[in-house]
């Protein structure tokens, strides 16, 4: 497969537009949020909680200790809930999932316009005939 230079006019267009999505709004909610939870004491403590507790409960596992990993299983998921409920952490989530809805959004853009002008699929059945389909070309 040949490689694609630096200076291949796509992508440059592609880091333009990587530099642009770092002046979206959704990005500088997400860094603040991450910021928030990164400073957070509380935060910080409960995922310490949650590791040590996962560390205990992989040797109960091994050990084969029912009762005691039923008991890590519950204080674990209590920490869950505990983290979760934290205002900091459901803006830190919800922020993500806009970063991720705009990602996905803009890769769907792209690939719907290449598919359109090049007359290609994307995602899900390519109708046979192209590579993997075990058509023409003989790959499976």
């Amino acid at each position: 497969m040949k490689e694609i230079a630096n200076d291949h006019p796509a992508l440059v267009h592609a880091a333009r537009l990587g530099k642009r999505l770092l002046e979206a709004e959704e990005v500088r909610r997400f860094r603040l949020a991450e910021e928030q939870i990164q400073r957070s004491n509380r935060v910080n403590k409960l995922i310490e909680e949650i590791k040590r507790k996962q560390k205990e409960l992989v040797h109960a596992k091994h050990y084969g200790k029912s009762a005691y990993i039923r008991q890590l299983e519950q204080e674990l998921d209590q920490l869950h809930k505990e983290m979760d409920s934290l205002p900091i952490v459901r803006e830190y989530q919800q922020s993500q999932v806009e970063m991720n809805d705009l990602l996905q959004t803009l890769t769907n853009i792209v690939a719907q316009e290449i598919s359109e002008k090049l007359d290609v699929e994307i995602g899900g059945d390519a109708g046979g005939g192209g590579c993997g389909s075990g058509g023409p070309c003989g790959c499976k």
